[in-house]
Formats: C-alpha cells, structure tokens, sequence
C-alpha cells in the first residue's frame, strides 16, 4: 500500500513538474521586445507590459535555463533579459540615455541590469518621429556570457 502512495505522488509531482516546464515554454515564445517600452522624457523610464514575463519571474530559476536560450533571438533579448533580473536580483536598474553621433545618426544607449553590476546596453535610434531599439552583438555577447556563468554559480 505504501508503495502504491509513494508511486503516485512521484507521479503527480512529475507531472506538476513537466506541466509548470511546458508553461514556461509556452510563456518563452510569448516573449517580445516590443513588451518592453522606453518612455522618453527629462528621465526616462521603462515599462513592462508582458504577462508572459511576469509569469517567468513568478517560475523563478528553474526557467534560467530557457530564458538564457531565448537571449539569442534578437526578438525577445530585452525581455529575457529583464525576465531574468527580476527572477535573480528582484529587480533591474535602468539608465541613461549617453548618445553617440554617428554619420549624422544619433544612437541612445541605455543601461538595463543589475545595479553596479552587469548589464544589457540597449541601442536606440530616433528616425522621422519613430524609435528603433537594438542590441549591438558585441553587448549580447557579453550578457549571455554574463548570464550563463551567473546561473552555474548559483
């Protein structure tokens, strides 16, 4: 009888398992940097609008591992990033913008991560009204290295 208990409940608690896994799949592909909103003003400012997010902070470290995954498509960096800083540092800092004029185009860079620690840089351009933000490779480089090296001491 006692055998028959212990194999149910690692049943359901397998199952529990794969379940809250797939979910964090699920909210992964739901993930987009256009969730994620600077607001332009003497100090700018972010916002966050993604449910999705919200659920993988709430998943805590055991969605690291996808999150770190999803830091290589250029369309959901920001937010896995974020994702990520809330889950480990329960918050993330953001500052900026310092610009950089290059061949008549001015680039904003904001900092988005831990407070006097690392941090995604993200580039911004302003054409005809309309803001296009980036991350230059070299700055993706240093964040999944970041996060990867982060999540394997922990």
């Amino acid at each position: 009888m006692k055998t028959y208990l212990v194999v149910i409940l690692f049943t359901l608690f397998n199952i529990k398992n794969f379940a809250q896994l797939a979910n964090v799949d699920a909210n992964i592909k739901k993930l987009n940097n256009s969730q994620f909103i600077i607001i332009h003003g003497d100090k700018p400012m972010f916002e966050m609008k993604s449910s999705p997010a919200l659920k993988l902070k709430k998943a805590g470290k055991r969605a690291a591992p996808k999150l770190i995954a999803a830091l290589e498509d250029s369309t959901k960096v920001i937010m896995a990033h974020l994702a990520l800083c809330h889950i480990y540092f329960n918050i993330a800092t953001f500052a900026g913008p310092k610009e950089k004029t290059i061949n008549d185009t001015t680039i904003y860079y904001y900092f988005l991560g831990q407070q006097n620690g690392e941090g995604l840089i993200i580039s911004e351009t302003k054409k005809n009204g309309s803001y296009k933000m980036y991350i230059e490779p070299e700055n993706l480089k240093t964040i999944i290295s970041f996060w990867k090296k982060y999540t394997s001491e922990k």
